[in-house]
């Protein structure tokens, strides 16, 4: 029974090495808390010729809410700052923070537990750059696919106080929290990484149920943009002086007198009231239309002061009325 015992055992031992094989090879494809894990251990190699092994990794969604009751009160934490004003943090324990300050200033990692103390800003100067390395090799790595994991641009910000402060800082209403532990050394101290990022939204459905394509077209040329601009012009056929008692006396179906020659000297005028081109009124198709007989941008002439218009009384002989309201009172097109 014992030998039957042992068979087993060596099978469940055989199992978990394959198992642990096929999950090696599943976890070829990059995500976020491996790219975390190795831009950690570059970035502690190439500034600081320090050797470290990453112990764990936990990566967990976290509501803004909770993000003071997730975080470590010790130690250094930071604000981070991303592309369009996207804002993370990033925590590193105590032991974590001792340890990047002992291989600066005395060039090895010292065994033993250090003590817990209150962060400054010395020390943020002295970690920003290995900061800034992480997140920069962290985008790298995930570079491969950009389509789920687009780069984030983040960088070091500035030193937070505590985590109440931090949670005023934050504005996503989620957050990706990337835990590491971390082996400093050989196994002089042993720390905690925190690393917090906002929830990128999904990309758009289309009503088909596709995703909306996420790139972005490409700006359009200056012609373009001009040719197909949208311009409002009005048609002018002559300019009356009345006083503003008639004005404020005119009612609906009252009529304003119009000389005949208006129909052949209408003016188009732009929105900054100069004359774009002079034009004919007439009609085509039963609507309302205008030829025009000449263009060039030109000042408006000057109009010869005339002694205000009698009120609306009765037609006057050789002029053409037109009524303010009624089924002739909508503007046309051009």
């Amino acid at each position: 029974m014992a030998q039957g015992m042992g068979s087993q055992d060596h099978s469940s031992v055989i199992q978990r090495m394959a198992q642990a094989a096929r999950d090696g090879f599943d976890s070829r494809q990059m995500s976020p808390a491996k790219a975390l894990r190795l831009a950690l251990a570059r970035a502690a190699d190439a500034l600081f010729g320090l050797g470290l092994t990453v112990a764990t990794v936990e990566q967990r969604r976290v509501p803004l809410a909770d993000v003071g009751r997730t975080l470590g009160d010790d130690g250094l934490l930071v604000l981070l700052e991303g592309g369009g004003g996207a804002r993370g943090a990033l925590c590193l324990d105590s032991q974590i923070l001792a340890g990047l300050i002992e291989v600066q200033t005395t060039g090895a990692v010292r065994p033993g537990m250090a003590r817990p103390r209150v962060a400054t800003r010395t020390d943020a100067a002295m970690v920003a750059p290995l900061i800034d390395a992480i997140l920069a090799e962290f985008d790298s790595q995930l570079a491969e696919d950009p389509q789920t994991h687009p780069p984030r641009h983040f960088g070091y910000g500035d030193l937070v106080e505590d985590l109440r402060g931090l949670a005023l800082l934050l504005v996503a209403p989620d957050f990706d929290l990337l835990r590491l532990t971390v082996d400093l050394g050989p196994g002089s101290k042993t720390g905690r990484l925190d690393l917090l990022l906002p929830v990128i939204p999904p990309p758009a459905r289309t009503p088909s149920g596709k995703t909306a394509s996420t790139k972005v077209a490409a700006p359009a040329h200056l012609e373009e943009v001009v040719t197909k601009a949208p311009v409002v012009l009005d048609a002018v056929m002559a300019r009356l002086r009345l006083p503003l008692r008639d004005v404020l006396a005119l009612k609906p179906g009252d009529l304003l007198p119009i000389p005949r020659e208006a129909l052949s000297e209408t003016q188009l005028i732009g929105t900054r009231g100069h004359v774009v081109a002079a034009a004919q009124l007439g009609q085509m198709n039963g609507w309302r239309a205008l030829r025009l007989i000449s263009g060039g941008a030109m000042p408006l002439p000057d109009t010869p002061d005339a002694e205000p218009a009698p009120a609306p009384s009765s037609p006057r002989k050789g002029t053409d009325l037109v009524p303010l309201s009624g089924p002739d009172q909508s503007r046309e097109p051009a």
